[in-house]
């Protein structure tokens, strides 16, 4: 499975979840939560497109680990829902699959 590939279905599966059960607005912050962990995940790896390349050719889609990556954020935020916070500290799975995927950290060659 992809990142493109998962769906609400997938994600309320994840968080043990009964989506028949959950109202529009708990469906909603499902939605919120994995549109924030596609953005924290773009932001950890510089690749910018999902489904589609971005400027350097590279898209989330390409890696399919990052798709536990992005399982593992979203019933981490749905789990912790909570105002303060005891630990700021990202699982160590999901920060070694980011880390394979660091590639703003790599300096771009020049086109030619």
């Amino acid at each position: 499975m992809i990142i493109s590939q998962v769906t609400q279905t997938v994600l309320c599966q994840q968080l043990r979840e009964n989506e028949a059960a959950l109202s529009p607005d708990e469906l909603a912050y499902i939605d919120m939560l994995k549109d924030a962990a596609i953005s924290f995940i773009k932001s950890h790896t510089g690749i910018d497109g999902v489904d589609e390349d971005d400027e350097n050719g590279r898209k989330l889609d390409d890696y399919p680990d990052l798709t536990y990556a992005l399982l593992a954020l979203v019933s981490e935020m749905y789990d912790n829902r909570q105002l303060t916070v005891s630990s700021d500290k990202v699982s160590p799975t999901v920060t070694a699959i980011l880390s394979m995927h660091d590639f703003n950290l790599i300096p771009e060659r020049e086109k030619e």
